[in-house]
């Protein structure tokens, strides 16, 4: 039971990691885009 329950586990851990670090990223950009477009408004 242990040795099937530790896989998923860690296939849910890194899916959890590569949406949350898509989030982080996405967030990131926008934000680069807007202080981008705000400057050149300026």
């Amino acid at each position: 039971m242990r040795v099937k329950l530790e896989p998923d586990t860690a296939f849910i851990g890194k899916k959890f990691a590569y949406i949350f670090l898509g989030v982080i990223f996405s967030l990131n950009a926008l934000t680069f885009c807007w202080f981008f477009l705000f400057s050149k408004l300026n």
